[in-house]
């Protein structure tokens, strides 16, 4: 299935959005609208899992790095280096703390992000006004707006008049953006310039219109961005992955030396 949010929706015109999406002015009948929910999913973000503070912790620790910190900690605290072995810890205790916020703080925003999003919509079916499920609207569904109502999907407007959107939650803007028909040539065009385009999790400021939905659930920019959000708490850093591999190293060579010291003392006549 072709990503529709690598589209560029902003640059074709009203005809060209919809006949892309093989819709029309009045809306999907309802069994090509069962179909493309099939085809897509529903029109929602992926359920995040509330994970308990002692795992996220646990997590934290479960590095070579630091089990290397803690076996010289260990080390230090025996030959009575208490400062040495203080100064270890505290860099365990930083690093893990510095993780668990971070890891905790993601989960978070993913929650009162998927708190964002619109319960209802009001779509055109056939030519028939409907209010549905937001999770039901799909690619290809002409959704309707009005004066306080969140957008349910990323959509190409159709029609707009005195139209204005709050996108403060995805461009930080304070003041509504009007929005209009006319294509925006610019291919790379920001999201705030985008204005024959209305993005999900936004709401409407003022007036009324209606557009075509381009994209759904996690094709969504907003669910770009809910993916990255998530990717805090599960990818590692290149400097991470960089510690780790050297840990590993460090870890042979302590090995790799500790059987050479062992195999000369027994060559030695040491007893082990």
């Amino acid at each position: 299935m072709r990503d529709e949010a690598e589209e560029h929706w902003h640059q074709l015109d009203t005809g060209g959005a919809l006949s892309k999406l093989q819709t029309g002015w009045e809306g999907l009948p309802e069994d090509e609208a069962a179909r493309r929910l099939t085809r897509y999913g529903p029109n929602e973000l992926p359920a995040e899992e509330r994970v308990r503070p002692v795992a996220i912790l646990r997590r934290q620790v479960k590095s070579p790095l630091i089990y290397i910190l803690l076996v010289a900690a260990v080390a230090a605290l025996a030959l009575g280096k208490y400062v040495d072995a203080g100064v270890i810890l505290v860099v365990v205790v930083l690093n893990s703390v510095v993780g668990f916020v971070q890891e905790y703080k993601a989960g978070q925003a993913m929650r009162a992000l998927a708190e964002t999003l619109a319960p209802r919509a009001r779509v055109l079916r056939a030519g028939t006004e409907q209010e549905i499920d937001a999770r039901m609207v799909v690619p290809g569904d002409v959704v309707l707006l009005e004066s306080g109502v969140k957008v349910p999907a990323d959509l190409r407007l159709l029609r707009a008049f005195d139209l204005q959107a709050d996108e403060s939650i995805l461009t930080g803007e304070s003041v509504p953006v009007a929005k209009q028909l006319e294509v925006i040539r610019d291919p790379d065009a920001p999201l705030g310039d985008r204005a024959n385009m209305a993005f999900t999790g936004t709401s409407i400021a003022r007036g009324r219109g209606a557009g075509v939905a381009v994209a759904t659930g996690m094709q969504t920019v907003f669910g770009q961005i809910s993916a990255q959000v998530r990717g805090v708490g599960e990818v590692e850093s290149p400097l991470q992955l960089r510690l780790d591999r050297f840990a590993q190293l460090i870890a042979g060579l302590v090995l790799a030396v500790s059987v050479v010291v062992f195999g000369l003392g027994l060559g030695l006549g040491e007893n082990p």
